[in-house]
C-alpha cells in the first residue's frame, strides 16, 4: 500500500517536470500560426511600396522633357551678324529682302553708290525701320561710296547704309537704342559727306545781275567763342547741282539755298533770335544730297521732303 502510493507520487512529479522543462521545439509548435502569419502581412506591405515608386517616376518624367524644350528655345542677341540679327528680329526683317540700290560710278564731284557685295555680313542691324520722312532723309547715304574706309548697315524696310568707319562709333550711339535718333545720324553723315567734300575745289558761282534775293536777313551771325561750329563758307555763292535761290546774311555774304530745303532753312533764319547753327545744318544735309549719283528714291518723294 504505501510502495504504490509512493509510485503514484513519483509519476506526477515527473509530469509535473514534463510540463515546465518543454524543449524549445515543442514550444514553437504552440506559437507556430503567429510566426506564419507576420512575414504574410509584411510581403503585402512590400508590395505596394514598387508600385508607388513606379507611379511617381512615370508622373515626373514627362516634365523634365519640357524644361529642356524651353532652354533650347532661348533666342541669341548680341552678335551684330547678320543671321544672329534675322533671329533676334524675326519677322521685322527679312534680310535678304531688302531694297537694293544699282551701283553708280562716282566721278569728279559726286561720290557713286556702290554694289552689294556677296555674302554680306552687315556690321551692324537695325530691325526698325525708319519713318519715311527719314528714309528721304536717308537716302544720300544708300550704298554711299566713301573714299575711305566704311561699314555695311542694314536697316529694316529700307536698304543698306554704308557708313565711314571714323564716325562708326558715334553713330552707333545715336541707332544702338530702342528708339534709334535718326535725326542725329543724318546729320552726322552730312557732316562726313562735306568734310570729304573740302578735298574738292568747287568753282563759286557770283550772283547773276538778273537775279533776287528770296530773303535778306537782318541780324549777322554772333562768332562762336570755342568749339566746333557749323559754317556758311562752304555754301556762299554755292553752285548746286539742282534749283536753288538766293539768300542775303550780313558778313556772310551771299548765300544759296536748295528750293527743296528752302522752307526748313527759312524757318531757323526768320525765328527770334535766328537759328543759325540750325539754318546751317540744314544746308549741310542739302549738300551730301547733292554729293552722291542720285538715283529715283532720291527725287521721287516729294512728299517726304
Amino acid at each position: 500500500m504505501r510502495i504504490a502510493i509512493l509510485a503514484a507520487a513519483s509519476t506526477a512529479f515527473v509530469v509535473t517536470l514534463a510540463l515546465f522543462d518543454a524543449t524549445p521545439a515543442e514550444a514553437a509548435k504552440g506559437r507556430h500560426v503567429a510566426v506564419r502569419k507576420a512575414p504574410a502581412r509584411a510581403v503585402v506591405r512590400h508590395s505596394v511600396k514598387p508600385q508607388t515608386l513606379r507611379h511617381t517616376k512615370t508622373h515626373h518624367s514627362p516634365k523634365l522633357k519640357f524644361e529642356k524644350k524651353i532652354i533650347t528655345k532661348t533666342p541669341l542677341v548680341g552678335t551684330g551678324s547678320a543671321a544672329a540679327f534675322a533671329k533676334k528680329s524675326g519677322p521685322q526683317l527679312k534680310f535678304k529682302g531688302l531694297p537694293i540700290t544699282p551701283a553708280v560710278a562716282s566721278t569728279s564731284l559726286r561720290a557713286g553708290r556702290v554694289g552689294l557685295p556677296q555674302n554680306l555680313k552687315p556690321k551692324f542691324t537695325l530691325a526698325k525701320a525708319p519713318k519715311p520722312q527719314f528714309q528721304y532723309r536717308l537716302a544720300p547715304f544708300v550704298q554711299r561710296h566713301w573714299k575711305k574706309a566704311f561699314f555695311w548697315v542694314a536697316v529694316a524696310g529700307f536698304g543698306y547704309l554704308t557708313i565711314p568707319e571714323i564716325y562708326y562709333d558715334r553713330f552707333l550711339g545715336y541707332v544702338s537704342v530702342d528708339d534709334p535718333d535718326y535725326e542725329g545720324c543724318i546729320h552726322l553723315l552730312s557732316l562726313a559727306a562735306v568734310e570729304e567734300e573740302e578735298e574738292i575745289v568747287r568753282v563759286r558761282r557770283p550772283m547773276p545781275a538778273n537775279a533776287v534775293y528770296r530773303y535778306s536777313a537782318t541780324v549777322a551771325p554772333e562768332p562762336v567763342s570755342s568749339g566746333p561750329s557749323c559754317t556758311f563758307e562752304p555754301f556762299i555763292e554755292r553752285n548746286w547741282s539742282r534749283p536753288y535761290v538766293w539768300v542775303q546774311i550780313p558778313k556772310v555774304g551771299n548765300v544759296t539755298v536748295p528750293e527743296e530745303f528752302y522752307d526748313r532753312f527759312y524757318g531757323f533764319v526768320v525765328a527770334a533770335p535766328p537759328n543759325y547753327s540750325a539754318a546751317c545744318a540744314v544746308l549741310v544735309e542739302a549738300a551730301a544730297a547733292d554729293t552722291v549719283a542720285t538715283t529715283s528714291f532720291d527725287f521721287g518723294r516729294p512728299e517726304f521732303r
